[in-house]
C-alpha cells in the first residue's frame, strides 16, 4: 500500500479535527475477508440487509441503509467527493450527554440508494471492518474479533437463526490489512472510544431485549421493532453510567490527548 502524500494526509487530518487520523490511509486499506464474498451469503447481504429487513412490519416500508461514521469521516469523504456515492442520503448527527461537559457523539449516513449505498472503492470504514468487529482494550491493544457486529446478528443470535453473513473469521492472508486497519484507528483516543461506546451500547440493547425474551418469548426481530418504534431500547440512566465509566478509564490513560465534546443540549440525544 502505497503512503499518501504529505498534503492528502494534512488535509485528511484537518477534516478530522486535528486527531491526528489519516483518512486517506485508513479508506486506503482494501480489506477484503473472502473474494467476491457477496456470492457467498447469494445476495450481497451486507450491501441491503434485506433478509433482515424483511422480518419487521413497519422499518423496512421505505429501502434504506444506514451506515454509522466516525468523527472526521463525514467531512473527509465531502472534501474528497465521495457522497456522491450514497445517490439520495440524509447526514445524521446526535449525541448522549454523559454530563454537563461531556457528550458522546454519534453520526451516520443513510442512503436511499437502492441496493448497495455505497461503491467498493469509496467505502466507509465500517463497510471496510464488516462482519468482524475489532475489540480492544482502552490502551489499544487489539484483543480479539466480535462476529455479532451489529444489533441485526445479535437478533439472529436471540432468534438461533442461522448467520445470514457467511463470512465468521479472519483469512491469515488478510491479517495485516486488518491489523493495520485497526491499529490506524485506535491510534486515535476518540475513534477508539466511539469503537468501546459502540459495542457497550449493543450490549446494552440486547442484554434489555434477552431479559425481556426470556419472561414472553417471540421474534427477536419483532420485540426489537417494536421496542425502537416505542423508545424503549435503551435505559438512558443505565447507559449513562456506564458510558461515563468507560470516558472516566479513557481519561485516566491518555490525559489530555483524549477529550469528548461537551453537550449542545442539556437533554442530549439517544444512541
Amino acid at each position: 500500500m502505497n503512503p499518501a502524500p504529505a498534503n492528502a494526509r494534512a488535509d485528511a487530518q484537518a477534516t478530522a479535527g486535528g486527531d491526528g487520523v489519516d483518512w486517506d490511509a485508513v479508506h486506503a486499506i482494501d480489506l477484503v475477508y473472502a473474494q467476491d464474498c457477496h456470492r457467498l451469503c447469494g445476495d450481497a447481504h451486507c450491501c441491503s440487509f434485506a433478509r433482515h429487513k424483511a422480518r419487521f412490519r413497519i422499518l423496512a416500508q421505505q429501502p434504506f441503509q444506514e451506515l454509522p461514521l466516525l468523527p472526521g469521516e463525514f467531512e473527509h469523504m465531502a472534501a474528497r467527493g465521495a457522497l456522491a456515492q450514497f445517490g439520495e442520503f440524509e447526514r445524521r448527527r446526535g449525541e448522549f450527554a454523559l454530563d454537563a461537559a461531556r457528550a458522546v457523539p454519534y453520526e451516520s449516513i443513510v442512503s436511499r440508494r437502492p441496493g448497495c449505498a455505497c461503491e467498493h472503492a469509496t467505502r466507509p470504514t465500517i463497510c471496510r471492518l464488516y462482519p468482524l468487529f475489532p475489540v480492544h482494550d482502552v490502551a489499544g491493544r487489539l484483543l480479539g474479533v466480535e462476529p455479532q457486529f451489529g444489533v441485526y446478528e445479535e437478533l439472529e443470535a436471540l432468534d438461533g437463526a442461522p448467520r445470514a453473513c457467511a463470512v465468521g473469521s479472519l483469512p491469515f492472508e488478510q491479517l495485516q490489512l486488518f491489523l493495520g486497519l485497526c491499529g490506524r484507528l485506535a491510534a486515535s483516543p476518540l475513534h477508539l472510544f466511539c469503537l468501546h461506546a459502540y459495542r457497550a451500547t449493543k450490549r446494552h440493547v440486547v442484554e434489555g431485549l434477552r431479559q425481556r425474551l426470556a419472561t414472553a418469548p417471540r421474534s427477536a426481530f419483532a420485540l426489537f421493532e417494536w421496542q425502537l418504534l416505542k423508545n424503549r431500547l435503551v435505559d438512558r440512566d443505565a447507559l449513562r453510567a456506564e458510558l461515563t465509566t468507560l470516558a472516566d478509564a479513557f481519561a485516566a490513560h491518555y490525559g489530555e490527548r483524549f477529550a469528548l465534546p461537551g453537550p449542545s443540549n442539556a437533554a442530549g440525544g439517544t444512541p
